[in-house]
């Protein structure tokens, strides 16, 4: 996320290259956190993976090899950069564009940690995480399906649409304030600080809305989601520590992507 630099490009422009900053950062996520989300996947709406990590991976490379840790992953490969550098192209124009509104530049502290952000932060948030939504959610149906042996159909690409949102939404704002109060306080200077405060902020914004990945898994799997879900409540957690390892690791990684050709892209002139 970039909006908070000096820069002379027009709108146009500057939301031109955040789509494609946007969808360097969804490629490079996928490419690095597939693995992990099969099993996450695998364990929360497939039968037979209800167990343990290890006999989740086990069973995945007796059955398929390690090519069966990628099922599913063309969808995510091209549809994730498509929804992310909707996101974050939503977000930064909205973020620039209500900065011009001195009620939307009063601070607010939401997470009540006494470290405050401007209130376009996540009303900006907000708009990117539905935007995010609406292209996401057939794609996320898609790879559901490919990670679980089943076929899709055109039909139902919106299936689990309604928590697809619940999960996106509070989940992606939560990262969008969280991501800019790391920026203001100065640890994203660094790649491994870029990496680290990626990470986190989307791991936590992840655990805040597990319950809902799993429901929306569960979902789009064409399974009851909570009626029959083995474990009671705890179940909603089922696939958690994959999930984890995933998500920190391909939004770290994924950022320093980003940030890297942010970098490049003002070194070239391109934002003259």
């Amino acid at each position: 996320m970039t909006s908070t630099e000096r820069r002379g490009s027009k709108a146009i422009r500057e939301y031109a290259i955040a789509v494609g900053t946007g969808a360097l950062f969804g490629a490079t996520n996928t490419i690095v956190g597939h693995p992990f989300d099969t099993v996450k996947t695998k364990m929360q709406a497939q039968r037979g993976f209800g167990g343990s990590v290890h006999e989740a991976v086990r069973t995945i490379v007796a059955t398929d090899g390690l090519r069966g840790f990628f099922h599913g992953c063309i969808p995510p490969m091209w549809g994730s950069a498509v929804y992310r550098s909707a996101q974050f192209a939503v977000y930064n124009e909205l973020h620039g564009a209500l900065g011009s509104r001195p009620a939307l530049r009063q601070h607010v502290d939401p997470f009540g940690v006494g470290s405050e952000m401007e209130l376009r932060v996540p009303i900006a948030g907000v708009v990117g995480a539905t935007a995010r939504t609406i292209i996401e959610s057939p794609i996320e149906y898609a790879k559901v399906k490919g990670q679980t042996g089943q076929t899709w159909r055109f039909g139902e690409i919106y299936q689990g649409a309604h928590l697809q949102w619940a999960r996106t939404g509070p989940m992606m704002t939560f990262y969008f304030c969280a991501f800019d109060m790391c920026k203001r306080n100065g640890y994203t200077q660094t790649a491994l600080g870029q990496f680290i405060s990626s990470g986190c902020c989307a791991l936590l914004g992840f655990w805040i809305v597990w319950p809902f990945e799993t429901l929306k898994n569960r979902a789009q799997a064409g399974m009851d989601s909570v009626h029959k879900m083995p474990g009671g409540l705890l179940g909603l957690y089922r696939g958690i520590g994959p999930g984890s390892v995933s998500v920190f690791l391909r939004n770290g990684a994924a950022m320093i992507a980003m940030q890297f050709a942010n970098r490049k892209i003002t070194e070239w002139g391109l934002r003259d």
